[in-house]
């Protein structure tokens, strides 16, 4: 992209080297860039580095100083809280497994700092996630990036067409490595930073311990097996995830791990079986969203996509339709599992996405490949 008219680009920088590298490359392209971090926590003092802690802040001040451009910090700590840090405690509250970056792009990156930006004279956003923008038919959508094993499409479902318009992902035609050897070139302070792993707003601890102050005791019960024997007991159903193996106090049958099927709020029961009772076929999405009304028209007919139920999924085949109640209905070709009730669900057409939603419910699995019944529709 070739900047015309001195738009003014306003650059979301974490403090890592993706968006480091993405304000560089605006500049470079004839872009006025702006270098905004913004603050979503109160960090504790002497923790760990994350994604936008102090430590981030001062990283990325220290990148929009080599590269002599503005920089500002946006307080969005009020936002943050109610849309993804509360999010994720009532998921888990509710036995559900939230999508806390899901809803940070959502919500923060993608609205409010859009919005905001807008405000203040931006022409455009930009991040260093990778992903590309591509045409549908007549419409923007997501999609996915040239280095795969960093492609961050998933977690970009909920843009639509008209918020591309404004969005630049300067480095979504890069590989990770050449991102660093540009950042290394140009002596960024964050050439050889590491990638943050964990979720920002625990800074590097158990997300249990949030879950654990924001009940203020554990709430003991059992584990059961699928024949509702019960086999051991856990301190609280929301601290358990469908699919999870590790960290059940259970008696092991020999030779067969066990892996959490149901968490049950009501009755405080955590169901376990084996590897196959995790396969699902059918299941519910909610809260969905599409780029554009023509892409939501074709969900309404019915359409193949490959759906992928989780970050590391590589996708399965699925039968889709949007229901009237504005929750799509999803037929998996072939069983996959876990299906987890709150995961991002991401609907992809070849390279493009074509929105996603959130998990709502699976139905119970069938001995055989189910038939497409439209009395569910």
């Amino acid at each position: 992209m070739v900047a015309s008219k001195r738009k003014t680009v306003f650059v979301a920088m974490s403090g890592g080297v993706d968006s480091s590298v993405s304000a560089l490359l605006l500049k470079q392209m004839g872009f006025d860039v702006v270098g905004v971090t913004m603050l979503l926590y109160n960090p504790n003092k002497g923790a760990g580095r994350s994604c936008c802690s102090v430590y981030d802040i001062s990283d990325a001040e220290a990148v929009a100083r080599k590269i002599k451009i503005p920089f500002y910090v946006m307080d969005m700590r009020e936002e943050f809280k109610k849309f993804v840090i509360d999010n994720f405690i009532s998921e888990y509250l509710n036995a559900r497994t939230p999508s806390p970056c899901v809803h940070c792009n959502n919500f923060i990156k993608f609205d409010l700092f859009l919005k905001k930006a807008e405000k203040i004279g931006a022409d455009y956003i930009a991040t260093g996630h990778y992903a590309v923008k591509l045409i549908e038919g007549t419409d923007f959508v997501v999609g996915v990036a040239k280095d795969k094993k960093k492609d961050q499409s998933y977690f970009l479902f909920g843009l639509t067409s008209e918020q591309l318009k404004k969005i630049i992902f300067p480095v979504g035609n890069m590989t990770k490595s050449l991102v660093r050897k540009v950042a290394a070139e140009y002596e960024l302070p964050t050439a050889v930073k590491p990638d943050s792993q964990d979720l920002c707003f625990t800074e590097g601890k158990d997300w249990k311990e949030i879950i654990r102050a924001c009940v203020g005791k554990e709430k003991p019960g059992y584990i059961v097996d699928e024949k509702g024997k019960i086999i051991g007991k856990h301190a609280g159903y929301f601290f358990f995830t469908v699919g999870q193996r590790r960290g059940l106090e259970i008696k092991l049958r020999a030779g067969t791990p066990l892996y959490v099927t149901e968490v049950d709020k009501d009755k405080n029961l955590i169901k376990v079986g084996d590897k196959e009772s995790l396969i699902i076929y059918e299941f519910v999405v909610k809260d969905v969203i599409f780029p554009s009304d023509i892409i939501r028209e074709k969900f309404r007919k019915g359409i193949k996509v490959v759906a992928r139920v989780r970050y590391t999924h590589s996708g399965t085949p699925a039968f889709v339709r949007l229901m009237e109640n504005g929750e799509v209905y999803v037929k998996f070709e072939e069983g996959y599992g876990p299906v987890v009730p709150g995961q991002a669900c991401v609907f992809y057409s070849g390279q493009s996405v074509l929105g996603g939603g959130f998990i709502s419910y699976t139905f119970p699995r069938r001995s055989i490949n189910p038939q497409y019944d439209d009395q569910k529709l």
